[in-house]
């Protein structure tokens, strides 16, 4: 498996949050804010950061 799994994804008032499984097993979160930033916590630095829909 070369690419995050996605658990779940949904709208907030500041953005989109993403739940992913990392290739290693652990849990991802990314929150993208409307203005296009982007928050990531979890996961290895080694792990790709990629996620597959």
């Amino acid at each position: 498996m070369s690419q995050n799994t996605i658990i779940s994804r949904h709208t907030t008032s500041q953005g989109v949050v993403t739940w992913s499984r990392c290739v290693c097993g652990r849990l991802q979160m990314n929150m993208t804010s409307y203005d296009g930033k982007t928050l990531t916590a979890g996961g290895h630095a080694h792990c790709s950061s990629r996620i597959s829909s």
